[in-house]
């Protein structure tokens, strides 16, 4: 939270060590610029878009509610929708441009990343739910590395398009992490309570 909090105010500031910070990652992400890096990382921002996230998890609440995951089911969509709604949040209290020669279609504001802030709490949803359920440990470990790469992935994804500033990724990464704490909070507070009302009817916890 309060790493956060210090990169926002930063940011917002238009602090000269964030400006040479951002340049010289930018300079060794797009060291190698080609055509066919365009086009790998405009696929993986398209499928990583916000509203694909959200879409992918409304999917897996829909089967997780009918598996009798009712509690993660519903808490997951709160997970994303509140994250989601925060990052615009901060986007419009920020409201930092985004770098010369962007995409035509990334529009709006540039911290925190959309794509990033979506995918890391995907990724997380799939940590805490996905992977404790699977049957071995090294099926977990897999889909674990998968899960990071693919966030790493979109990461250099929205910097390699200039689609964002390297801090405005890491702000994403943080805001998620602190979103992440407050929801895990909630879900160990309250979760066992919420078996007494019909929506969560013989939910597993």
């Amino acid at each position: 939270m309060v790493l956060f909090a210090y990169l926002t105010y930063f940011v917002s500031s238009g602090a000269v060590g964030i400006d040479l910070a951002d340049a010289a990652v930018i300079t060794l992400v797009q060291v190698s610029h080609s055509h066919f890096w365009v086009v790998f990382y405009k696929i993986i921002s398209w499928v990583a878009s916000p509203s694909r996230d959200v879409y992918w998890v409304l999917i897996a609440a829909f089967f997780g509610y009918g598996f009798k995951y009712k509690i993660q089911a519903i808490w997951s969509l709160g997970y994303m929708a509140g994250a989601m709604s925060l990052g615009l949040l901060v986007k419009h209290l920020v409201g930092r441009m985004r770098p010369i020669g962007h995409l035509a279609q990334d529009t709006g504001y540039s911290y925190p990343s959309g794509h990033v802030l979506g995918t890391f709490i995907l990724v997380s949803a799939i940590l805490i739910f996905v992977v404790p359920e699977l049957p071995t440990y090294r099926m977990g470990q897999i889909v674990e590395w998968v899960s990071v790469i693919w966030l790493l992935l979109v990461i250099f994804a929205r910097i390699y398009l200039n689609a964002h500033y390297p801090t405005d990724t890491l702000g994403a990464v943080l805001l998620g992490w602190c979103w992440t704490q407050v929801m895990a909070w909630v879900y160990v507070r309250w979760a066992r309570s919420w078996l007494k009302y019909k929506l969560f009817y013989r939910s597993y916890l």
